[in-house]
């Protein structure tokens, strides 16, 4: 089979299958029954994939509707919303969650169906930097924009290196992203991370700076110039662009 490698999340959102190996599947999960999930990887046709060789699966809308059946029990309704570490994260319809061994699972439907509408979510709060000899209050890190325009450079602190993630909560790869440039930013005092929330593709910002990919990473030195830009993660690039920021 050919199996398409992605590292970001792109316009047209399907699910992301991790491999063991470290490789991203981009495709659609079907079912699963006896230790195999049923796959059909984008503009192929269905294949069987063992369940020890997936790592993770995420979906793009943060969840997907499915059928669950445990051992004998009737099959149970509801939304999965990550596979990872061999099991299933299952919210039920009646709002229970819970984390389902795959050991359990007799079998598994997933749906087609979108997930119905909810409302948007609240704003991450802000995280407030210790006491600074800076005669100027700021944030580590602070969401700038959701779905608006934006001027990148009016949210640079000067002296400070400033990290740009442009992300989506709907967005698999986002969410992996997003905690580890928050915990780089918290350890480094020369860092600050501002967050934009794209919210969807044809929002004012993604318009603004043609966004084809998330998450779209841009970092700028102290004095607010551009140093680099990538889209998807990848720390060494990232480590790279700190390094040439702060010379």
């Amino acid at each position: 089979m050919t199996l398409i490698l992605l590292g970001v999340a792109s316009a047209a959102p399907a699910d992301l299958i991790q491999l063991t190996s470290g490789k991203l599947v981009s495709g659609r999960v079907l079912s699963y029954a006896n230790d195999l999930f049923v796959v059909q990887p984008t503009n192929t046709a269905p294949v069987q994939v063992p369940a020890n060789s997936i790592s993770t699966i995420d979906f793009p809308s943060g969840a997907v509707l499915a059928t669950v059946e445990v051992g004998g029990e009737k099959p149970a309704a509801g939304k999965i919303w990550l596979y990872a570490r061999g099991a299933l994260n299952f919210d039920s319809a009646s709002g229970e969650t819970a984390r389902i061994p795959l050991a359990k699972i007799s079998r598994v439907s997933f749906s087609a169906d979108p997930l119905p509408d909810r409302p948007a979510p609240l704003p991450r709060p802000k995280i407030n930097p210790p006491p600074s000899p800076y005669p100027y209050a700021f944030t580590k890190v602070e969401i700038i924009s959701h779905g608006e325009s934006v001027d990148i450079q009016k949210h640079c602190i000067p002296g400070k290196i400033t990290i740009v993630d442009f992300y989506a909560d709907w967005c698999g790869p986002c969410r992996q992203a997003g905690p580890i440039l928050e915990e780089c930013v918290n350890k480094d005092p020369d860092l600050v991370l501002r967050k934009i929330d794209i919210v969807k593709w044809s929002s004012p910002v993604s318009q603004q700076f043609g966004l084809h990919g998330i998450p779209y990473i841009q970092v700028y030195d102290g004095r607010g110039n551009k140093v680099g830009d990538m889209t998807g993660f990848n720390k060494a690039i990232l480590e790279s662009y700190l390094s040439r920021a702060r010379q």
